[in-house]
C-alpha cells in the first residue's frame, strides 16, 4: 500500500504561508474476477478481463481551528446510502467529524462491480455472482474506510491554486422524437464543458496533488466484448496520462451535474481512451497556464433537503404492476405491496444530500447527491460565479435522478424511467429544481464572510 502526502513549501521560496493542511491517500480496489457488472440493466453475464485497475483515493482537509473534511472517491458507478452508511460511522466515531465532512463520490464509470445494497432491483444476479458481489462489496467498504482513515491521518501544510480547462466530448443525450425524448446524440442540447482543476504543491514546488472533474457519464463503453471488461473509463485513462507525466503526484477525478449527458463517439475502450486523453490534456492546458491561489481555512455546510414526489398509485395500481411484463416493474411494485402490507406507508419524497464547502474566499465547492442534470450546473454556475463554484454530483449517496423542471415537464428516462430501477414512484414534483437551487444558493451565501 503506497501513501503520498503533501507538504509545505519552505519559507525560502517566498510563497505564502499554508493555512491549510492537507492530506492524500489512495488504495487499489480492483475486483477479483469474474464479476458482474453495474450501470447497464441488459448486461448478463459477468466480466472476465481487465482493462484498468480500479482505486479509490482520498483527500482530506484541516483547518487550523482542527475542523475536518475529506473528499473521497472510488471508481464505481454508484453507491446506495446502506452500503456507505457503515463506512461514514466509522469514521465519524473514529475521527470525531461533524455532520457530512466525509464526502464519498463515486466516479460513476459503468464499468465496475455491482454493489451489494445499490439498485438492487437492477442488479438482479444470479446466486453466484450474488456472493462475488456481497465479497467484493465488504472488501470495498474496509478500503474505504481505510483510504479515508489513512488521508486523515497524514494531514500536513500545503499550497492550493485553481484553474479552469474545457473539454468538448461531452453531449446531450436526450433526443426529441415527436412527443417522446429517446437517447441519443443531441448537439443542441446543454452540455457543461467545464473542467475544474486544483494543484497542491509540495516543499520543492513540485505538483504533488491534482484534483480535477467533468460532467458526463463514464459510458464510452456500450458494446461487442469491451462490455464485459472492468475498466476505470475515461477518468481512469485520464488520470494515467497526468501521473505519467507528473511524477510522485496524484490525480483525483470527481464527476460534476452531468447525468444526462454521454461521451461521444463511444462504444469500445478505444473511446474511453480517447476521451481520456482529450480530458488529460485540458487539464494539462490548465496546469501549464498561471493559475488562481486558493487561500485560507475551509467553511463547510451540510443537509439533507426532501425532494417532493407526486401522490403515489393506488394499491390496485400496484397489483398490475406485480403483474406486469417487465420485471423491473414487478419488482418495484411487489417491494412496495410488501412495504403496505407491514403497514409503512409509500414514500413521498426522496431525501438528498447537500453541501457547501468554502476554501476562504477563492473556491466554492457545492456536493449534490443523487445524479444531477447538466440543467443545474448552467443555472448554479451563474447564480454563484463570485463564489468560484465547484459542483460536485453523485456525493454522499445517489438515491436517484435529480431532474430539472424542464426534464419533468418533457418527460423521458432521467425524470420517468430511471426511477423504476431506483426503486420509487414518481415523477418528482416540478417544484424541486427551486428548491435545491434555493438551497444551495442559501448555503454558499451562508459562508461568505463567516
Amino acid at each position: 500500500m503506497l501513501l503520498l502526502t503533501f507538504a509545505t513549501l519552505p519559507a525560502a521560496l517566498g510563497a505564502p504561508a499554508p493555512t491549510l493542511e492537507v492530506g492524500v491517500a489512495f488504495r487499489d480496489i480492483t475486483p477479483e474476477l469474474p464479476i458482474r457488472l453495474a450501470g447497464y440493466a441488459s448486461r448478463d453475464k459477468s466480466a472476465d478481463k481487465l482493462d484498468t485497475p480500479l482505486v479509490a483515493q482520498a483527500l482530506a482537509l484541516r483547518n487550523p481551528g482542527g475542523e475536518r473534511f475529506v473528499l473521497v472517491g472510488f471508481d464505481n458507478c454508484e453507491a446506495g446510502h446502506d452500503l456507505l452508511a457503515p463506512v461514514v460511522q466509522q469514521l465519524t466515531d473514529k475521527f470525531q467529524l461533524a455532520r457530512g465532512a466525509v464526502a464519498i463520490v463515486p466516479s460513476h464509470t459503468h464499468s465496475a462491480p455491482v454493489l451489494a445494497q445499490t439498485l438492487a432491483s437492477m442488479s438482479q444476479a444470479p446466486s453466484p455472482d450474488r456472493e462475488a458481489i456481497e465479497k467484493y462489496s465488504r472488501q470495498l467498504q474496509a478500503r474505504l474506510v481505510e483510504v479515508a482513515g489513512a488521508a486523515l491521518e497524514d494531514l500536513q501544510p500545503a499550497l492550493l491554486e485553481h484553474g479552469q480547462g474545457r473539454a468538448t466530448f461531452a453531449m446531450n443525450r436526450r433526443v426529441y422524437q415527436g412527443d417522446q425524448v429517446v437517447f441519443g446524440d443531441n448537439p443542441d442540447g446543454p452540455a457543461d464543458w467545464d473542467v475544474p482543476v486544483l494543484r497542491v504543491k509540495g516543499t520543492n514546488g513540485g505538483v504533488r496533488g491534482i484534483l480535477f472533474g467533468y460532467a458526463c457519464h463514464g459510458t464510452s463503453v456500450r458494446s461487442g466484448d469491451d462490455w464485459y471488461v472492468v475498466s476505470s473509463e475515461y477518468m481512469g485513462y485520464a488520470r494515467q496520462h497526468l501521473e505519467g507525466l507528473h511524477p510522485g503526484a496524484v490525480a483525483m477525478f470527481v464527476p460534476g451535474f452531468g447525468a444526462d449527458s454521454d461521451p461521444t463517439p463511444r462504444g469500445r475502450l478505444l473511446d474511453a481512451k480517447r476521451h481520456g486523453l482529450e480530458l488529460a490534456g485540458a487539464v494539462m492546458g490548465v496546469l501549464d497556464r498561471p493559475m488562481r491561489p486558493v487561500r485560507g481555512p475551509f467553511k463547510m455546510t451540510y443537509e439533507e433537503v426532501e425532494l417532493p414526489l407526486v401522490d403515489p398509485p393506488a394499491p390496485e395500481q400496484l397489483e398490475k404492476d406485480a403483474q406486469g411484463s417487465d420485471r423491473y416493474v414487478r419488482y418495484r411494485a411487489e417491494a412496495f405491496l410488501k412495504q403496505l402490507s407491514a403497514g409503512k406507508p409509500m414514500p413521498q419524497s426522496v431525501k438528498l444530500p447537500l453541501a457547501a464547502v468554502r476554501v476562504g474566499d477563492d473556491l466554492t465547492f457545492v456536493l449534490m447527491g443523487g445524479e444531477v442534470v447538466v440543467d443545474y450546473s448552467r443555472r448554479l454556475k451563474r447564480l454563484l460565479a463570485a463564489d468560484h463554484p465547484w459542483l460536485i454530483g453523485y456525493a454522499y449517496e445517489v438515491p436517484c435522478y435529480v431532474p430539472s423542471a424542464r426534464l419533468i415537464k418533457e418527460g423521458g428516462y432521467e425524470p420517468d424511467y430511471s426511477l423504476i430501477y431506483y426503486g420509487y414512484y414518481g415523477p418528482f414534483r416540478g417544484s424541486i429544481e427551486d428548491l435545491l437551487v434555493n438551497r444551495a444558493s442559501v448555503a454558499v451565501a451562508g459562508l461568505r464572510g463567516r
